[in-house]
């Protein structure tokens, strides 16, 4: 009996070691998404469009500013889900699709140009005849898209138990020359906030004189994902207040001149 009692506790203590065990091992597949602004892709890593065609990343900006997503053809949650969004917004906008790109990088290796080509069908409704022409659906055999994503911040887990990818979701602005500057949460953007996010990427080659004063005097709050006015608010209550003190004034001076 002495003994039985003695293997409880160090079977206690196993389990508990096995529990902690499992949890670390969780929490290091857990995916993370830490982007950082003027953060460098790799121009040189190749990609396949829907119709087949390699090219590097390099090559399929073309000198434009993009817009990023990285998720997988077959998604079953948010990746149609916010292509669909970011499609339907971009065509509100007042910029020309041949002056952007939008992009979707595919992080599982395993798809094809027919998956991409498939997925890229299903917005096109969306985006409509002249928008769809900005946008190009990529994948890689050799994990290029992957290897992006990790360069772009995202970090995921393949659940071969449920064959599916638990990924963040969210749309990254990019430079021609490929590097990050700005970052927008999925499905929480506007299409002002896509408009200004290509006009900052763009690095003064897209967008109007307003556009521009706008990105100047307005900071992107990262906290709703969106592009805020708070200086012109600033500026605002400041008119307000050298208005009512040049009613002060007059008011005075009337009452000076009266008495």
């Amino acid at each position: 009996m002495p003994t039985a009692k003695r293997g409880r506790p160090m079977k206690g203590l196993l389990a508990a070691l096995c529990f902690l065990a499992a949890s670390a091992a969780l929490a290091s597949e857990r995916p993370t998404f830490d982007p950082k602004l003027g953060a460098q892709l790799s121009l040189d890593r190749e990609l396949v469009d829907a119709s087949g065609r390699k090219q590097t990343l390099g090559d399929t900006l073309g000198g434009h500013p993009a817009l990023a997503i990285f998720g997988y053809d077959k998604c079953p949650n948010l990746c149609g889900v916010t292509q669909q969004a970011v499609a339907s917004d971009l065509k509100k906008t007042s910029l020309r699709p041949a002056d952007y790109r939008a992009l979707f990088i595919s992080i599982d290796p395993d798809e094809t140009a027919a998956d991409a080509a498939e997925a890229q069908a299903e917005i096109a409704s969306a985006a409509g005849p002249a928008g769809i022409s900005a946008w190009r659906f990529l994948t890689s055999s050799d994990g290029a898209g992957a290897v992006l994503a990790n360069e772009a911040g995202i970090t995921f887990d393949r659940r071969k138990g449920i064959d599916q990818f638990v990924h963040p979701i969210a749309i990254i602005a990019l430079t021609p020359s490929g590097r990050i500057s700005q970052v927008l949460p999925a499905l929480t953007f506007t299409p002002r906030d896509l408009e200004l996010a290509l006009v900052e990427a763009s690095l003064g080659n897209l967008g109007s004189l307003g556009d521009h004063l706008f990105l100047l005097c307005a900071g992107f709050d990262s906290s709703k994902g969106q592009y805020s006015s708070t200086i012109w608010a600033i500026l605002k209550v400041a008119s307000l207040g050298t208005l009512v003190s040049l009613a002060v004034t007059v008011l005075w001076q009337t009452r000076r001149r009266a008495g």
